[in-house]
């Protein structure tokens, strides 16, 4: 059951990440009228900043191993940061400022590093590392579909003729709606978690660790 989570997750996951770097920055062109070459310095920050943070989680998650039990550890690196970033979509729809914006896709970007540093990624490794290589490529699969879907939702749902009455407000407000069915995928693979857990918590084992002890004890 939780290899179908993974799935759902990933497909979630990546329609945000997608959304950092190819989605919202159009939304600040487009809507708040940022200037297309400040957009491009922004979209390579927000690069660095994922490659930055994603190793900076990686010292916090040797910490908080220390501290908390495995599966509390990885449950916080997983669902917190997707509950943070259906708050932060849902703020798009109020922020009137580019300012405001690259604020929300800087705190999104550090959220999304999580990935790489004690949530999906590590999770897959400690729960099968026999078959985790191949098990990673079937999530990559689901996930990189987002990086048709989400941009397809986008021109599907925010496309408006010019000639429409206050197109200004009516273009804003299907922005908010594209905005919203982010939150709700977002959403989508925060359940799919916790449900996975929840009917199958005997799937949640760290098998990774229990196959070093064995080996550690064939040594001995």
């Amino acid at each position: 059951l939780y290899l179908l989570a993974f799935c759902i997750y990933f497909l979630a996951y990546y329609l945000i990440y997608h959304n950092i770097f190819g989605v919202v920055p159009f939304y600040l062109n487009k809507v708040l009228g940022s200037d297309p070459l400040f957009i491009s310095y922004v979209c390579i920050s927000l690069a660095i900043l994922i490659a930055i943070s994603t190793i900076a989680f990686s010292f916090l998650l040797r910490k908080m191993d220390q501290i908390l039990p495995w599966l509390h550890c990885r449950m916080i690196m997983t669902l917190l940061p997707m509950a943070l970033q259906i708050v932060l979509i849902i703020s798009l729809t109020t922020c009137n400022t580019v300012f405001g914006g690259v604020f929300i896709l800087s705190l999104s970007a550090i959220a999304a590093s999580t990935m790489f540093s004690g949530s999906i990624h590590t999770l897959n490794y400690e729960m099968d590392p026999d078959n985790s290589a191949v098990l990673i490529s079937v999530f990559n699969s689901c996930g990189q579909m987002a990086g048709f879907l989400g941009p397809l939702l986008m021109a599907t749902i925010t496309t408006t003729d010019p000639d429409t009455q206050h197109y200004a407000t009516v273009y804003r407000g299907k922005w908010a709606k594209f905005f919203y069915l982010m939150a709700g995928f977002a959403a989508v693979g925060f359940m799919a978690i916790v449900l996975a857990y929840i009917l199958k918590p005997s799937e949640w084992v760290n098998r990774e660790k229990k196959t070093r002890e064995v080996k550690s004890d064939d040594t001995i």
